[in-house]
């Protein structure tokens, strides 16, 4: 209703200091036109929109090249910048224009290998990045997402490609990890196939709303790809899973608490802190980190401090130590604790040290300086402990007994109630469902929104069989499709007629990815919330809502929907 009602002539009849509408928590109508509410500047949207830009560029040449004339390290770059990009990860207007520029150094040599007469060259425009931040500004407010998309193509067409250009970062932010750990190998398909759908939109003017959704769809399906790559390697790499309960009291002594999303960040770090002494809590979505064997192992890993990325500001200057952030979620440190954060790979914040792979000495020295944990501290923490562990291979392992659950009926439903938290209001829908939940049902979590439910009660077991299970972090939704499809294999039924219902909270643009390959794979009757991306008009909503069910969460109607699937 609320963007039903937008004039955009009159919304757009002067120029804005910004416009950006990528995450949950815009402001408006339609998005944050002065500040975004994420603490974003001007300065800083208008340089990437500028790298966004050169993204679409980079993707419009991939299109006149074969396959094997795209290098792997121009991937790599557009990557990085892609993700960059995302919610929470850079505020810095320097760093931005260097990445910036290396998205003109991946345009410049494409370019030069298009033959001349190729039509590409005329369709997809100049990349140019100025020599200046300021005059990085001006160029990148040319190509703002009101201009680009809504002045341009309207509510439904533009918000449809803002809706792609949103699920791409998320992929992005995926493969990102995936190179991190192994290369570019694995992700070469999937962003070579990305960077051409974005290529798409640049050159063809007249893509129509079922194109953009062929389009959208297409983005699922190659995140697909990833987060199972992203799984792979994780497994590979830092050993299976294993149902493992995370301590939240502190022990004393020195620490250094770690957030983000990178487990490789991780395991540097605690080859480091295991010869120091100092111990290393995980915060938000690293928490699943102490379910892999080759992690939980090292003697300084111990225990999760805090909860959710939105409540850092709140958290973080009690601790008694420094942070490191090794991927998006960052907000603007309060002067409290600014001088103990430090950023690595794509996250940036002025006046805070950045710290390449590996270099963790700063860190360390500050830890060093720093208090560290007392006893007396320590008991004032309540002591108990959060289970994490539930990877795919975990519960799939566990099918005999959940099928003879099942049988006798002893186990009736299964809910998965996670995804991205935020400060919103309306997200007490999710609380408020967990609790009421009857207690012969199992709820599947993951991601940040775990936070939301994890610490409400005791949720028992049905069996032997907890009834709260963590299937890890955001990309381990792949966890939980993988659960839904051996349930239905087992059960012999489709997907869609599981005794299951998924409920997904949404903040930024990871979110938007992962919900459009739960859309890909055909999953329906998903309920979203607290609210609907502001990119998507009400004619998308419409046609999500008739094709795949989608439906929005209201907390006024919890037990409307617990009987919806109890009958009762």
């Amino acid at each position: 209703p609320e963007m039903a009602a937008v004039d955009i002539a009159k919304l757009f009849s002067g120029p804005l200091d910004m416009f950006c509408n990528q995450c949950e928590q815009a402001a408006g109508p339609l998005g944050c036109t002065v500040r975004g509410v994420c603490g974003k500047q001007p300065t800083t949207s208008a340089i990437q929109d500028l790298i966004v830009e050169g993204c679409h560029v980079f993707g419009a040449l991939c299109t006149a090249l074969p396959d094997d004339m795209v290098k792997d390290e121009w991937l790599e770059v557009w990557e990085k910048a892609c993700f960059t990009t995302l919610t929470n990860v850079s505020f810095d207007d320097v760093s931005l224009k260097a990445v910036a520029e290396t998205v003109e150094g991946i345009v410049q040599a494409a370019r030069a290998l298009v033959p001349k007469d190729h039509p590409v060259l005329s369709l997809c425009g100049t990349f140019h990045v100025p020599s200046t931040v300021k005059e990085c500004v001006k160029e990148g407010r040319k190509y703002s997402q009101a201009e680009t998309y809504i002045k341009k193509y309207g509510l439904t067409l533009g918000g449809l490609r803002e809706f792609i250009m949103h699920g791409v970062k998320g992929l992005t932010a995926y493969a990102d990890h995936v190179i991190h750990i192994q290369g570019a190998d694995t992700t070469r398909a999937p962003l070579l196939g990305a960077a051409r759908v974005l290529g798409e939109m640049q050159v063809k003017t007249d893509l129509g709303a079922n194109d953009l959704l062929g389009l959208a769809m297409e983005i699922g399906r190659l995140n697909l790809s990833v987060i199972e790559a992203l799984d792979a390697i994780h497994v590979e790499t830092f050993g299976q899973p294993t149902l493992t309960p995370v301590p939240c009291r502190p022990r004393p002594g020195k620490c250094i608490l770690i957030t983000g999303h990178d487990l490789k960040d991780l395991e540097s770090l605690l080859q480091i802190t295991d010869k120091l002494g100092i111990t290393v809590y995980t915060h938000g979505e690293m928490i699943p980190g102490h379910a892999y064997p080759k992690l939980h192992e090292h003697p300084s890993l111990y225990g999760n401090y805090g909860t959710a990325w939105q409540n850092q500001v709140k958290e973080f200057p009690d601790f008694p130590g420094p942070m490191l952030f090794t991927t998006n979620c960052i907000q603007q440190p309060r002067p409290s604790y600014a001088k103990r954060v430090f950023t690595t790979g794509r996250v940036a914040f002025p006046n805070c040290q950045h710290l390449e792979y590996g270099k963790w000495q700063p860190l360390i020295d500050s830890a060093l300086a720093a208090p560290g944990f007392t006893e007396e501290e320590c008991l004032t923490y309540k002591d108990e402990s959060l289970l994490v562990g539930a990877h795919h291979s975990t519960v799939l392992g566990l099918a005999p007994e959940i099928l003879d659950l099942v049988g006798k009926g002893a186990l009736k439903h299964f809910w998965f109630i996670g995804g991205c938290d935020g400060a919103k209001p309306g997200r007490n829908y999710f609380s408020k469902l967990a609790m009421d939940i009857p207690d012969d049902h199992i709820i599947l979590t993951g991601a940040c929104g775990r936070f939301r439910i994890n610490r409400l009660k005791d949720y028992g077991d049905i069996e032997g069989i907890p009834r709260l299970l963590d299937v890890g972090q955001c990309n381990d939704v792949y966890s939980a499709i993988r659960i839904a499809m051996g349930l239905a294999e087992a059960l012999q039924c489709d997907i869609n007629d599981l005794p299951l219902s998924l409920v997904v909270s949404w903040y930024e643009q990871k979110a938007v990815v992962q919900l459009l390959t739960l859309l890909h794979l055909g999953l329906k009757n998903i309920k979203l919330g607290p609210s609907l991306p502001k990119c998507l008009s009400p004619e998308v909503i419409n046609v999500l809502v008739d094709a795949f069910g989608i439906s929005l969460t209201d907390p006024e109607k919890v037990a409307e929907d617990i009987a919806a699937v109890t009958g009762q």
